[in-house]
């Protein structure tokens, strides 16, 4: 039997490589290409699924014949010109964007769509589970690497989907916002507080696209949202039921009480009694929102509450990477100032009076705009110290509008004065070596890359020693 061919260019994505490998696990041959240099853990991950990738981009390594091409943003991010992705197009094959491959392949009938600034990730992640636990085997998307399931990504053949949903557009800079692919029965709304300004020049640029995103929803669908950090401006354009969570107010119709930090955290959600391994306050507000989704759909609460007892994470989102040397070492996803300091209250909760480091690798797009600095100025003042690492920048931002170094130390300095600047990791390393203690908590900000990554193993590593 012949099989469906599917090429995917930028495969070393995490969301793009558990994609590949859901198509393989649907009976299709799938490989692909990245930029130079595929390394752990997407090289494990797609060397140990025998999925084959070429290491940069050549028209040479397209098939001579394929079904899909799926085409990720960051392939045509670092050369518009990508030459496979033009290839593709003038041999007339089937070329679609990352998320219209998702609407297409993987979106089912009751479509549950999880947007929004910050926690994302993780509440896919639960929602998931949760949905598993309950018999539902959904299809779902996850912008990270679950750890209570081997991939990120599958297709079944539930009626149910629960996917992750990004707000920048799909591929091109003109295209619709990744999540307007989804077809969202559910809808999940996590915060709508202004982010990637690369994208969206204003507020309102940004809220328009959440807007679209709304008004897609059938009138027999339902939205859940985030009583404080959800705009009016989004919820009017939806007549249907929309149903409020909230980490403060008793007049949401799910809310949080009863939180006791320990070992394991206790809660309480509508008056039912709960307990998480996870950190932290955005954890909880993670956990509310799922467990209000869930509860909409009529799922048992029992069944919500042995699947949010059993969730264990996601990698790189609070991740703890162990005690070792005495100091304990966590790695965070964060790049968001309101992701930032929703990590570093949750180690604060955590580890009261402890001495807190954190590494920032500022990677963020947003953050190569000086008008996002004051983003910053209180995102980092549960930590004691504050290190950051060397600022890239994008050509498109002109050298009067960049932001370097010394600007962000001064931005953080506003709540948090004892911050330096620091472009050489090695230097970093030393530091840590020399400036830590046992007892004390190191956290690492970033959203991965080879260099980061290989730098946080190499200063474990000698922290061991």
């Amino acid at each position: 039997m012949v099989k469906n061919k599917a090429y995917f260019i930028g495969i070393a994505g995490k969301a793009m490589s558990a994609l590949a490998n859901s198509f393989r696990d649907l009976g299709w041959e799938a490989y692909g290409s990245d930029h130079k240099g595929i390394y752990p853990p997407v090289s494990t991950y797609l060397n140990e699924k025998g999925i084959k990738y070429f290491e940069g981009y050549s028209e040479d390594n397209l098939p001579f014949s394929v079904d899909l091409v799926v085409v990720g943003r960051s392939a045509l991010m670092i050369d518009p010109q990508n030459p496979e992705y033009l290839k593709a197009k003038e041999r007339g094959f089937k070329v679609k964007s990352y998320p219209e491959v998702v609407g297409e392949y993987l979106i089912k009938e009751n479509s549950i769509v999880v947007a929004g600034t910050y926690g994302k990730t993780t509440t896919t992640a639960i929602l998931s589970w949760i949905l598993e636990k309950a018999g539902m085997n959904p299809s779902f998307l996850i912008g990270g690497v679950p750890l209570n399931f081997k991939d990120g990504a599958r297709i079944t053949d539930s009626n149910y989907s629960v996917v992750e949903g990004d707000e920048p557009p799909a591929l091109l800079k003109d295209d619709p916002s990744k999540f307007l692919f989804y077809k969202p029965k559910y809808l999940l709304l996590t915060a709508t507080i202004y982010d990637h300004p690369e994208v969206f020049k204003t507020e309102e640029d940004y809220l328009q696209a959440f807007i679209k995103l709304v008004k897609l929803l059938p009138e027999e669908g339902f939205i859940v949202y985030n009583r404080e950090n959800v705009s009016p401006i989004v919820l009017e354009n939806f007549s249907g039921k929309k149903i409020s969570y909230s980490l403060f107010s008793p007049s949401a119709d799910f809310f949080l009480e009863n939180i006791s930090f320990g070992e394991t955290t206790g809660f309480k959600i509508n008056g039912q009694s709960l307990k998480t391994n996870l950190l932290g306050w955005h954890n909880l507000e993670n956990l509310c929102a799922a467990f209000a989704l869930a509860s909409e759909l009529g799922i048992k609460t029992e069944t919500i509450k042995e699947a949010i007892a059993q969730f264990r994470g996601v990698k790189t989102r609070l991740e703890f990477l162990g005690k070792i040397g005495g100091r304990i070492f966590y790695w965070d996803y964060a790049q968001h100032p309101a992701k930032v300091k929703g990590t570093l209250e949750a180690l604060r909760t955590h580890y009261k009076d402890r001495k807190i480091i954190c590494v920032y690798d500022p990677r963020t797009t947003g953050l190569k705009f000086k008008e996002s600095l004051s983003w910053f100025k209180d995102s980092f003042k549960e930590a004691d110290e504050v290190v950051i690492s060397k600022i890239g920048f994008i050509k498109e931002v002109s050298p009067e509008e960049r932001v370097n170094g010394k600007d962000l130390v001064e931005a953080i300095s506003f709540s948090q004065t004892k911050t330096f600047y620091e472009p050489i990791l090695e230097k970093i390393t030393d530091y840590l070596i020399n400036n830590t203690k046992e007892g004390d908590v190191v956290v690492f900000m970033s959203s991965g890359g080879l260099v980061f990554t290989n730098f946080i193993e190499k200063t474990v590593n000698k922290i061991k020693k």
